[in-house]
């Protein structure tokens, strides 16, 4: 018997909505407020537009919607036009446990849960269970997984096929065994390589983790149909865990007095990978102290899992890419402090390639404190240390940015956020504040349909 595979069907089969705690409900509302929000904010760009036509070939006798649009596609295709265009911008929540090891962006789940909700003709409620079960089960391999030896060579997209396997099981309805089985398809077929996230970065960066949310849903189909899954999925002698080189005990479930883990989302306040919303905020900061033409040096100073160097990653020293400038900690750091902000036009050629950016990143370097190793994920610090070209010394530290469990946003800034990028699109604020309240009233709304048509973006 897989006794990974076993609990999490037993637990998922057994959990129903009212099991959910008033916070693991709210959480689930303003994590899919923040999604929508984002992905309307990305709707124009070009990825997204091929996502979206990719979609538009393909029909389905019970399709999902596609944001923003009348598309109704088949409901893999739906799960991946949508998670991509929430993950796009880099601006969509993320997870960090008790290993800081990995950090995925439980959000990418949604697309596939979505469009289970959608298909399977369930309302909100089913939505909001869904979405917990699958930001549960993220956060489960987050929390407890173990890769003692070499740094893994596996990129973290592999759990959104396993956390949307089950969570959109969950939706679809699917038995106790069946849910085994869409666990045992999705954790064998989708293995994915952490070169994603190496070199000059590509559009598929941020496309990896919606396409395992389109084969976890895709996984759950399968099953909903009589499809069995392999045997001992993890814990089989070349089970998902030998291949990852893993080890994984599974923690304490959400609920029966436990917290659910949809509870500690982390938020994002900028439109950068998380890791590096806090050096930004600092680079802020010294931008007060100190004119970026009189900086001599920058040592940033961050727990080990953050320490970049140009010999392992000189792309990020000489950013040639959207992607790459958007995960370079010296360009963001050297963007803020040149332009005294961080927003999509940070991401324009005009701005990676300027100059003077350029000649300020060069005087970047990186270094582990071991303390701030000690005390991360559940705080996060970072300190710059810069010498002036006078000789003079500085240091600026701050800890846990905007977002932050231990700084959180409110309601009301997830509003903002989302009343923001909706207006990228030209969405009236007055549909937007129709869809808020919608979405904030998530479990009494009875037809998922209806959402859809207030994310219409206008022609």
């Amino acid at each position: 018997m897989d006794r990974t595979a076993e609990t999490f069907a037993r637990y998922v089969s057994a959990l129903q909505f009212e099991d959910l705690t008033p916070a693991a409900v709210h959480a689930a509302k303003r994590s899919l407020i923040d999604s929508i929000g984002c992905a309307l904010g990305a709707f124009h760009a070009e990825p997204c537009i091929a996502l979206r036509k990719l979609a538009a070939r393909t029909s389905a006798l019970k399709p999902a919607t596609i944001i923003g649009t009348d598309i109704r596609s088949a409901p893999e295709y739906a799960a991946l036009a949508n998670s991509g265009m929430i993950r796009y911008l880099d601006f969509s929540d993320d997870y960090f446990g008790g290993t800081g090891n990995i950090g995925p962006h439980p959000s990418d789940n949604i697309g596939g849960v979505l469009a289970a909700t959608q298909a399977a003709g369930t309302d909100g409620r089913a939505l909001i269970l869904g979405m917990a079960v699958a930001y549960e089960a993220c956060g489960q391999f987050v929390d407890n997984i173990r890769t003692p030896g070499a740094k893994p060579t596996w990129d973290y997209t592999v759990l959104h096929a396993i956390a949307t396997s089950l969570g959109a099981g969950k939706v679809l309805g699917l038995s106790r065994e069946q849910l085994r089985h869409a666990l045992a398809i999705a954790a064998v077929s989708n293995v994915s390589v952490q070169q994603t996230r190496l070199g000059e970065l590509s559009n598929w960066k941020g496309i990896a983790g919606p396409n395992g949310s389109r084969s976890g849903l895709f996984a759950a189909m399968l099953a909903q149909e009589g499809i069995t899954g392999p045997d001992e999925p993890f814990d089989g002698k070349a089970g998902l865990l030998k291949h990852l080189q893993a080890q994984f005990e599974l923690g304490a479930l959400g609920g029966e007095g436990a917290a659910f883990r949809i509870e500690r989302t982390y938020y994002k306040f900028l439109p950068i990978r998380y890791s590096a919303q806090l050096m930004v905020a600092v680079a802020l900061e010294l931008r007060t102290k100190a004119k970026s033409a009189d900086i001599a040096s920058i040592c940033v100073y961050v727990p080990k899992r953050y320490v970049s160097t140009r010999e392992d990653f000189p792309e990020y020293w000489n950013p040639t890419t959207r992607e790459t400038s958007d995960h370079s900690f010296p360009f963001l750091i050297g963007a803020a402090l040149v332009d005294g902000k961080v927003d999509e036009e940070t991401f324009s050629a005009e701005r990676f390639r300027d100059p003077s950016i350029l000649a300020l990143i060069d005087k970047v370097s990186m270094a582990e404190d071991a303390e701030y190793s000690k005390a991360f994920p559940g705080q996060y610090d970072v300190r710059f240390d810069v010498t002036l070209k006078s000789g003079e010394r500085l240091s600026v530290h701050q800890a846990n940015p905007k977002g932050h469990p231990l700084n959180p946003m409110s309601d009301a800034e997830i509003e903002a956020k989302f009343l923001g990028l909706a207006e990228t699109t030209a969405v009236p604020r007055q549909q937007c504040r129709a869809l808020l309240d919608a979405l904030w009233a998530l479990e009494r709304q009875s037809d998922i349909g209806r959402l859809f048509s207030l994310m219409r973006v206008p022609a």
